[in-house]
């Protein structure tokens, strides 16, 4: 995987990922007036992302199997795929215990910088599933899948390379605020650990969109009745 760090399409197109894309989807998001509009553009912006990955690994002979778009080794896969489903259940029921003990003004404050994203209309809901796939498959894919390799392939060393792409993933969140950018790093991690313990994005994609679609619905749901 070397090689492509000496190609200068592959080095533009990581810049683009990790800085100038973060920046531009603060400034459009700012700018956007409704979840529609906000799911459009997250769901062409990240699309546009992962083709151009993939069209650039597979330009330089790579295939997608050898970042991680496939079945994994058995039978870690089966293992941590057990893993995800116990932890995708544990943040279910953790989010519902935290929402129950929240006051209305707890929860504002909670979700003001993602108010954009919360489905209120059946439309909206509607709309909510395209955007949780595309967010758990383009976000592992192109952070863990094809960042995590590169910065690893660029320091020799993969726990460095799993460190930098879960910052730049944080970072990637800079438009729902600072803090989100700390909490989605950690969580950066998190997907990594499961990519490295699997050698598959199969389970890191899966729990993504599970969580993304979770969460959002359900924030549907206490936004309706407040």
């Amino acid at each position: 995987m070397s090689v492509l760090l000496h190609q200068p399409a592959v080095l533009l197109f990581t810049f683009v990922l990790i800085i100038l894309f973060p920046l531009a989807d603060a400034f459009i998001y700012a700018r956007l007036q409704t979840a529609l509009h906000v799911y459009l553009w997250n769901i062409l912006s990240l699309w546009t992302l992962t083709l151009i990955a993939i069209a650039l690994l597979y330009r330089d002979g790579f295939t997608l199997a050898q970042f991680g778009q496939n079945l994994g080794v058995y039978p870690r896969n089966i293992l941590t795929v057990v893993g995800v489903v116990i932890l995708i259940v544990a943040v279910i029921l953790l989010n519902k215990l935290q929402r129950r003990k929240m006051t209305p003004e707890q929860y504002a404050k909670q979700i003001e910088n993602i108010r954009k994203l919360i489905p209120t209309t059946p439309a909206e809901r509607l709309a909510v599933i395209p955007l949780a796939f595309t967010a758990g498959f383009c976000e592992e894919f192109l952070y863990r899948g094809y960042l995590l390799n590169i910065a690893a392939s660029a320091t020799k060393s993969l726990w460095v390379g799993l460190l930098i792409s879960s910052v730049f993933f944080g970072f990637a969140h800079l438009y729902q605020g600072r803090k989100a950018i700390i909490s989605t790093s950690i969580g950066g991690l998190v997907f990594g650990l499961i990519f490295l313990a699997s050698r598959s994005l199969v389970p890191g994609q899966f729990l993504h969109t599970a969580m993304d679609l979770t969460q959002l619905l359900a924030l549907s749901k206490k936004s309706r009745f407040q």
